[in-house]
This record gives structure tokens, C-alpha cells and sequence, in this order.
């Protein structure tokens, strides 16, 4: 059988067709489409039903679990509704019921359409069918516009508890005088390498294109590296992790921060996420598991 996942962020959808069979995602199913994060609730939610309706058309709808959505915060996930408000994104949304309206507009059942932060569905696909399957004890992270976090035991998200920040969210975290999500993200990256080398740079891809050229440029990455794995140790420590798991888009300068980074976490096993960009989609289709999405749902009403 067949489930469709989805990646939804503020101006962008991404969807396609994962069957569980072999665990893998049918790469010809894969649709996206950018999106007016000021539209009307109406123009926003079919576009995003333009794109799903791409994916699920490879299979008839009878073959279709249903639709798991990773969408990012403030959300209800259990009752998937819509939070966002004075966001500068999606605000046309608020309060409106996402699950009945795509139900509508796809002729499917409302419980089969299912949603999940963002940041814990790349977790969900790293802990389900991942390397990250092999351990019990599971932090993962995602670095990259933003700082995302979820602690995870045997595949279910932690949100509180005396082991965790609550939520499980470490961007609100306050390191050095900073909000850890000012530090390790894109933005503290570029202000990082400013302050190194007094030149500005667009994004963290145009620094990595430097790194032959401009010696500042592995100041940053080793900047990068200590300083995470200073600020994690203790949360990483308090939880008894066994693993940490890397996934966002500066995850692919690993090769540049990975050795500073393992230099302060040295008892703790370290990889980089190679689902990629497809890694929430995965996570999200994976919700269409009844037994897995029953566990989950405690988490999910507090998500």
C-alpha cells in the first residue's frame, strides 16, 4: 500500500508517494510548487491540493492509506488545525480546520489525513527506517534557516519530562546571551564568517564555495562544530542519547564542522541524515502506519 507525504513551509509544498512495502519513495510521484504565503485561505489550500492531487494520481485513490502532512509550528497537530498568526506567513489560515478542508477538496476521510511538526517528521523517518533505527535513544537535529530539535525512545518523540527542554525544543535555548536559533543557523553562520573576515556572504553554500580560497572560511566551521557540541553536551548528556542525527541544508558542510563537533561529543555516535530534502516527506507518510500513529498521538496532542 501507498500513503502520500507532505512537506509544507511557508511559501513552499512538497509531496510524493511513499509505499511501505519497501519503505522508499516513488521519485516520479514527487510534486512542488511555491506558494503566495499571503494568499487567501482559499487560494493557499488549493495549491497545496493541486500538488498533493499530483502525487496521489499515479495510483488509484483505493490503493492511497491517506495523507501525512508536516507542517511547521505554531499547529494542533492532533486536531490539524492552524495556529499561525502575525507570522508574516499563512496568517489566512488561522484557526481554520486544514484537515477538513483538504478532506473536502481530496474526497478523502478526515482521519486519513494526519499531521506532524516538521522537525520531528525528519526525526520520525530517521527512527523508523533510518540508521538511527539501530539505537533507542535518539536526538536529532536540523540546522539550517532555523534550529530544529526532537528527542526521541524507540522511535516516540519526548516532549517533557525532566530529561528534556520542553517541547523538546532547544532554538529557544539561550546560549552565550543568544538564542541558540540566532547561533546555529543560517543567520549565525553569516554573521560568524562577517565577523571573521569583514566580508558578507549571501548564504552558508556561497562560504562553503570559499573554503579553498579564504582560510576564514574553516574558522567558521570550526567556530561551528565547538560551539554546538558545547551547547548540546549538556541536554545530550541529561537524556542519555546515543545517537545525534544531522539533517537540514547545512548538514552538507559535515565535512567541515563534523570534526570539531565530535571532538566535544566524543562518547556519542554522530551522522549525517542522507534522506536529505526528502527526509520530512518520509516521516510524514510514515504517520499512515495505524500502530506507529497510535503511539504517537500522546505527543501529538502537545506537539
Amino acid at each position: 500500500m501507498y500513503s502520500i507525504g507532505v512537506d509544507i513551509g511557508g511559501s513552499h509544498i512538497t509531496s510524493g508517494m511513499f509505499e511501505h512495502s519497501n519503505n522508499e519513495l516513488d521519485k516520479d510521484s514527487m510534486a512542488s510548487a511555491k506558494v503566495n504565503p499571503h494568499a487567501s485561505k482559499d487560494d493557499i489550500l488549493d495549491a497545496w491540493y493541486d500538488v498533493i492531487s499530483q502525487s496521489i494520481a499515479l495510483r488509484d485513490i483505493s490503493e492511497i492509506l491517506g495523507i501525512g502532512i508536516a507542517m511547521p509550528g505554531p499547529f494542533d497537530y492532533y486536531n490539524g488545525v492552524s495556529k499561525m498568526q502575525n507570522l508574516n506567513k499563512l496568517d489566512a489560515l488561522y484557526g481554520i480546520s486544514v484537515r477538513d478542508e483538504l478532506a473536502a477538496r481530496l474526497a478523502l476521510e478526515p482521519s486519513k489525513i494526519r499531521f506532524i511538526n516538521d522537525a520531528t517528521a525528519f526525526s520520525v523517518a530517521e527512527t523508523q527506517i533510518g540508521r538511527a533505527s539501530l539505537y533507542s535513544r535518539t536526538v536529532a537535529i536540523t540546522l539550517g534557516t532555523g534550529f530544529g530539535s526532537s528527542f526521541l525512545v524507540n522511535g516516540q518523540p519526548v516532549l517533557n519530562g525532566k530529561l528534556v527542554p520542553p517541547g523538546g525544543f532547544l532554538f529557544n535555548q539561550d546560549y552565550q546571551g543568544k538564542l541558540a536559533d540566532e547561533v546555529f543557523s543560517t543567520r549565525g553562520i553569516l554573521n560568524c564568517y562577517t565577523s571573521l573576515s569583514g566580508r558578507s556572504a549571501g548564504n552558508v553554500q556561497a562560504i562553503c564555495d570559499l573554503i579553498k580560497t579564504d582560510a576564514h572560511v574553516q574558522d567558521v566551521f570550526n567556530w561551528l562544530g565547538t560551539n554546538l557540541g558545547k551547547f548540546l553536551k549538556p541536554y545530550l548528556q541529561k537524556f542519555d542519547a546515543e545517537v545525534l542525527v544531522i539533517g537540514g541544508n547545512i548538514s552538507k558542510a559535515y565535512p567541515y564542522f563534523g570534526a570539531t563537533l565530535t571532538k566535544e561529543l566524543p562518547e556519542l555516535d554522530i551522522y549525517v541524515s542522507n534522506f536529505g530534502e526528502e527526509a520530512a516527506i518520509i516521516g510524514s507518510a510514515l504517520l499512515l502506519d495505524d500502530k506507529y500513529y497510535h503511539d504517537i498521538l500522546p505527543a501529538l496532542r502537545i506537539m
